[in-house]
């Protein structure tokens, strides 16, 4: 019973929400995680869960290392999962009601500084380098338009508007936005596309579609020459283009847009980030 109605649940969120076939297998694993531990509770229904069961799910998962980061994402899974089960009338009684997830330390993901970019673009060697053409436009695509990484390896030839200098990317839950390009961009995307045999804009080296841990590695290998930064993945370059327009006077429901995020508290953020390099400039101050 419980797997048949997992299953309902995981197609309702591929065909009716059309959630990425990245986020559904995410919802999966967490809740085949979720339904296992039920089975050592001997919990064979789910209108038979209770709080303490999903308490003790908690428990077990940060006694097992996951962070709280982790652990509310699973439990986001499940709460998913019980609401669409009462809507369905499954359940009369939501045990997730009572639920107080673990508080999540407050991380601030720095930035790139600018001039680590800058210098990267400007002095890098990438003509001397096998497929720098593609790996120079595959950096400055993310750094100037703040796009995801699975937004990134969506993108095809066909989503690039040259007449209005813009690109059109399938963002999160299958959402279609279009992302302005500075004609330079243009430029190099046009001299890149010369003699490309691919609908996919880009490729591995031995042509085939590009996947997550691909790409990862191969900003994190040239982020790595240039900066001395902490963190250095797809990430924090969407990280780096956010904070670096506010930090030029970019306005912040613009950046919204353009990074596709659904409500002004997931952009509001990089605020904190030009917030902490404000207070630092200010210490600076002799009358301090």
């Amino acid at each position: 019973m419980i797997e048949s109605q997992r299953q309902q649940f995981l197609d309702y969120i591929a065909k009716t929400k059309r959630m990425s076939v990245h986020t559904v297998s995410a919802y999966s694993g967490d809740l085949c995680q979720f339904t296992d531990f039920l089975a050592t509770q001997y919990v064979t229904a789910l209108v038979d869960c209770k709080p303490i069961h999903i308490r003790g799910f908690m428990a077990m998962l940060l006694q097992n290392g996951l962070t709280p980061r982790s652990v509310h994402r699973k439990i986001s899974s499940v709460r998913g999962w019980f609401k669409y089960l009462r809507k369905q009338g499954d359940l009369k009684v939501d045990p997730m009601s009572k639920i107080i997830l673990p508080k999540m330390p407050k991380v601030l993901v720095k930035d790139i500084p600018a001039a680590d970019l800058h210098n990267l673009f400007a002095r890098f060697p990438w003509n001397e380098v096998e497929h720098g053409d593609r790996d120079r436009l595959l950096l400055l695509l993310l750094y100037t338009t703040g796009m995801r990484l699975s937004e990134l390896i969506g993108l095809k030839v066909g989503d690039i508007d040259f007449h209005r200098n813009s690109l059109r990317v399938l963002g999160k839950r299958n959402k279609e936005r279009i992302i302005p390009m500075h004609p330079e961009m243009v430029d190099w995307l046009k001299a890149y596309l010369v003699g490309h045999a691919h609908s996919q804009l880009f490729v591995t080296d031995k042509g085939k579609p590009l996947y997550p841990v691909y790409v990862y590695r191969l900003v994190n290998h040239y982020l790595k020459l240039f900066s001395h930064a902490a963190k250095t993945s797809p990430h924090v370059l969407r990280h780096s283009f956010a904070t670096h327009m506010l930090n030029n006077g970019a306005n912040l429901l613009a950046i919204k847009d353009i990074l596709g995020h659904a409500n002004l508290s997931a952009t509001q953020v990089y605020t904190k980030n030009s917030f902490e390099k404000l207070k630092q400039v200010h210490a600076l101050h002799p009358r301090k």
